[in-house]
């Protein structure tokens, strides 16, 4: 077992190092580790149960298994890959959506126009609509692998809430179609491009590590209010800062965020 501990030791000190070398507040590789430590946890019962059986059987080869089982599991939350194109599997059309929920496991999720409110979904991802909210939430038993969601919205506007898992959420617009975006215990790397800033948009996020990517319109106002936690902020383009009803309106608390404005679409 000191071995295990110290093999779980020098992978923490590596993804130290990889954090000072690399540019940590990009959550890309945070957002490997936590998707994939979804799919194979698993892989520490089992290193526990041979660990057991050597402690009771006395035979080596079993504590040397333990040992490579633990490896492979730490290897594999680096190198297997978070996002990768997956085959759409089911599609399903929705009426009376006001708000959409993503929940739990990880996968990656991308919006684009459409006339109708349509859902498609790799296997692994489960859609139900509960009155005006429809909730999508990812299962690592139903799928091994990267999971996506892909979603065409109408000319409407829409809520969002990101909660329990790891998202990765891009979508371009000829107008803003969302108004409020919730975000709370995950991990979230969000890219939107709207052309047209026509309804502000109120960005809510607590307790979670959240790198958002917005290209807007110049001259679209914005206001970033933090509370707690540690923030990076850039803006590029002819963007106006203001606290007086701004189109943008992040709202950070406890958690580690990048935010990135760019004006000029």
């Amino acid at each position: 077992m000191r071995v295990i501990f110290g093999i779980f030791l020098v992978f923490i000190g590596v993804l130290l190092l990889l954090t000072t070398f690399l540019d940590f507040l990009t959550f890309s590789f945070f957002a490997r580790i936590f998707q994939n430590l979804s799919l194979f946890w698993p892989m520490l019962l089992i290193t526990a149960g041979v660990y057991f059986l050597y402690l009771g059987l006395k035979k080596r080869w079993l504590y040397f298994l333990s040992v490579g089982v633990f490896t492979a599991f730490l290897v594999l939350l680096l190198v297997w890959p978070y996002e990768s194109s997956s085959v759409t599997e089911r599609s399903q059309v929705f009426t009376g959506v006001e708000k959409i929920s993503f929940r739990n496991g990880g996968f990656t999720v991308r919006f684009s126009e459409g006339e109708k409110f349509r859902v498609s979904t790799s296997y692994g991802v489960e859609v139900s609509k509960s009155g005006s909210n429809l909730v999508v939430e990812g299962s690592p038993w139903k799928r091994f692998g990267p999971k996506t969601v892909e979603i065409e919205v109408p000319e409407d506007t829409f809520e969002l809430s990101f909660e329990e898992g790891a998202f990765t959420v891009k979508g371009e617009f000829e107008e803003n179609r969302f108004t409020r975006v919730e975000v709370k215990d995950c991990v979230l790397n969000v890219k939107f491009d709207f052309r047209k800033v026509t309804v502000p948009l109120y960005f809510e996020a607590e307790d979670c590590v959240l790198e958002a990517l917005f290209r807007v319109p110049n001259g679209t106002s914005y206001f970033v209010e933090k509370r707690d936690g540690l923030l990076l902020k850039t803006i590029e383009g002819s963007l106006v800062e203001s606290s007086l009803n701004p189109r943008l309106f992040f709202n950070l608390k406890d958690g580690v965020f990048r935010i990135h404005l760019e004006g000029g679409v």
